[in-house]
């Protein structure tokens, strides 16, 4: 209007002239209605069409009209949202958007919504109020529209069929299984209920789940627990962890005798896992966690839950012991679930996958039916599909194999990129850079492949002032929670890793993921960095290579090209590794150098041999290494100094109880110091 007046300014306006034309806007504006009685409802942009008189509460007041219009809108949207719920959806066009490839015989249909998903349930038997509450808690969670790999899990598993599914990291595989498990076990009693209260006792009957999911780690068992009590809620379904919470702990009965018999267990399965650990690192994060499998008594023992369970989750090598124990029982279970499976069906975790599907058909009633199996994982090597294919079954036309988007590649929204560090003495300098260039994002990961390794680069980082922590298999279950925790508080803005870590663990908001040392196959350079770019956010991921890693590398350019990465030619060009070359790294890593005596804080600044002493290397070495075990507390760094201040907090709080309970001791022992000064 200012435009046009400013236009519009130095003319006159000859009212007498066109009296008659303002006489016919003056009646427009009199009466709106009926100059435009005949505009239509969706021309009528500036509401001129409603009366020009209102009277406050009326539909033809301005708030009242506005409420009036978003209350339409809404109905149209729900109308419109019923409607396309209503109409039918073309699967065929659904599965190549999400890129979902079904095989086998009579496929089940995806489903296409977490709505539908009540219909199906209700089908199957469940009861349409428990799902529908499920239904509720999904959306109450923040959770949208379902991905490739629910959908296709969602259908198979609602269909009473086993699957054998392949997505990439962080496609939701958690809840593709999760979710159809809630929906098609009835929630048990809530535990504070007196039925359930009378259960909850130190009985001696075996716990009996109804669904069990394996983890092969004890980091990956509590994210599952987390997320499944999350989507649960407090709609009665009751979720927990073998031997956390009492569950599955068997109280103590027989005094000293089952104290030896518990004592007889923690060594069997100490020795079983370390007998399988041909790897070492997996077995080993979850041996430590037998110990507290059968307590000789005391407070353990008093907060033993043996009440129902509908979703038992734990690792393998727990279960069996559970199972030989005699404090679990799967004769009733109906759904086994094994997450992260190929990893289950390697070599040191074989005897005990294969001892697990040994018990759930063992001393089972007639009228049970057969177990529904599920196997989930980021990578499937076709051994491992043979193996499923041998234990799989499921209604109608056997096992459904649901592959979503490509089997062996990571997601797409993940930057992968190689740099070539020429040595090991170059590592940590190329590290360094990264930090000083301003593309170390924390939060960060970073993949190395002993344990020894992990500490000694957590050390260089937190001597360079980086707010860095190590998490490995060598650590208590105990220390690696509270470094998890603090990692996704922020207060650990780096975790050095080894590939304890590199499965299926969900950090929130991870940028970047290193490896520093580079991975020992195809499925652990996947899962490594898969750790970042999940749910759809983008992430970057940083391989170093050395001359001694050149042989395999064309393994990690199979993976970025098929991830669709761009990959210079001369990469392409490489020569695949022959079998037995994946075989014997697979096996056995790479020697590499330690890397405190690299670039890093321990070695001489002039070197080391004749050509450091000349140049006084070994006085400047000395120097630099007393400097580095002072500002780190040791030659074992701070992980050292953290063990002996908690050794300490226990000895000192043990001998103040002591000195309490003493009396005149203490002063007589402080006589005996000031004589001994003298």
């Amino acid at each position: 209007m200012d435009a046009f007046r400013t236009l519009a300014g130095g003319s006159r306006f000859d009212r007498k002239r066109f009296q008659s034309d303002i006489g016919h806007f003056q009646a427009v504006k009199q009466d709106p209605v009926a100059s435009t009685s005949a505009l239509p409802t969706e021309l009528d942009f500036f509401g001129v069409a409603q009366p020009a008189a209102a009277e406050p509460g009326t539909a033809s007041d301005p708030k009242a009209a506005k409420k009036e219009r978003k209350r339409k809108r809404a109905s149209e949207a729900a109308k419109t949202d019923a409607a396309a719920a209503a109409a039918p959806v073309d699967l065929a066009a659904l599965a190549r958007k999400h890129k979902i490839k079904l095989t086998g015989l009579d496929l089940p249909d995806p489903v296409p919504s977490v709505e539908a998903v009540v219909e199906r349930a209700v089908a199957a038997g469940s009861a349409r109020a428990d799902v529908e509450a499920l239904v509720r808690n999904w959306r109450a969670i923040g959770m949208k529209d379902p991905t490739g790999v629910q959908m296709a899990a969602w259908g198979t598993m609602l269909a009473n069929r086993d699957i054998l599914a392949c997505a990439p990291t962080g496609s939701g595989k958690t809840f593709s299984f999760i979710l159809p498990l809630l929906a098609l076990l009835p929630p048990s009693l809530a535990a504070s209920s007196p039925a359930a209260l009378s259960l909850t006792t130190t009985s001696s009957a075996p716990l009996r789940p109804r669904a069990v999911i394996i983890e092969p780690t004890r980091e990956l068992a509590m994210q599952v627990l987390r997320e499944a009590r999350r989507l649960a809620g407090d709609a009665g379904w009751k979720v927990a962890v073998l031997g956390e919470e009492g569950v599955g702990v068997q109280a103590k009965k027989e005094g000293k005798k089952k104290g030896k018999k518990g004592k007889k267990g923690e060594k069997a399965a100490d020795a079983a896992g370390a007998a399988g650990a041909v790897e070492g690192e997996s077995d080993r994060a979850d041996a430590p966690e037998q110990v507290a499998e059968v307590p000789e008594g005391g407070e353990k023992a008093d907060a033993s839950y043996n009440g129902p369970v509908d979703i038992l989750i734990t690792t393998p090598l727990r279960l069996v012991f559970a199972l030989k124990s005699s404090s679990v029982s799967l004769s009733t279970t109906s759904h086994l679930i094994l997450d992260e499976a190929d990893k289950l069906f390697e070599l040191n975790f074989l005897k005990q996958t294969d001892e697990i599907l040994a018990a759930c058909s063992k001393d089972r009633p007639a009228d049970a039916g057969d177990v529904r199996k599920g196997m989930f994982s980021a990578t499937m090597p076709s051994s491992v599909e043979e193996l499923a294919k041998g234990v799989m079954a499921g209604a109608g036309g056997g096992m459904v194999r649901a592959i979503v988007g490509h089997k062996e590649a990571a997601t797409a929204t993940i930057d992968q990129s190689l740099s070539f560090v020429n040595t090991e003495d170059h590592k940590l300098l190329s590290l360094r850079s990264l930090i000083t260039s301003g593309q170390f994002t924390p939060p960060v990961l970073i993949f190395v492949q002993s344990i020894q390794r992990a500490k000694e680069l957590a050390n260089e980082l937190i001597f360079d002032g980086i707010n860095a922590d190590a998490i490995h298999a060598d650590r208590t279950p105990e220390e690696r929670d509270q470094v998890v925790a603090r990692f996704a508080e922020g207060k650990v803005w780096c975790l050095i890793c080894t590939d304890v870590m590199a499965r299926g663990v969900d950090f929130k908001g991870v940028k970047l993921v290193i490896n520093y040392d580079f991975p020992q196959s195809a499925m652990s350079y996947i899962h490594r960095i898969g750790r970042t770019g999940r749910a759809g956010k983008a992430g970057r991921a940083v391989t170093f290579f050395t001359k001694a890693d050149a042989g395999h590398l064309k393994t990690i350019v199979n993976v970025m090209r098929a991830s669709g990465c761009a990959v210079p030619d001369w990469m392409l060009a490489l020569p695949n590794p022959s079998q037995d070359a994946k075989k014997a790294l697979k096996l056995r890593p790479i020697g590499r150098k330690d890397i405190a005596r690299t670039s890093g804080s321990g070695v001489p600044e002039h070197g080391e041999g004749e050509e450091g002493k000349k140049k006084g290397g070994k006085k400047g070495g000395e120097g630099k290494r007393r400097k580095r075990e002072r500002v780190m507390g040791g030659k074992e760094g701070v992980f050292k100094r953290r063990k002996e201040d908690e050794k300490g907090a226990t000895a000192s709080g043990k001998k103040g109880k002591k000195d309490q309970a003493e009396g005149d001791r203490p002063v007589k022992k402080a006589k005996r110091e000031i004589t001994l000064d003298e």
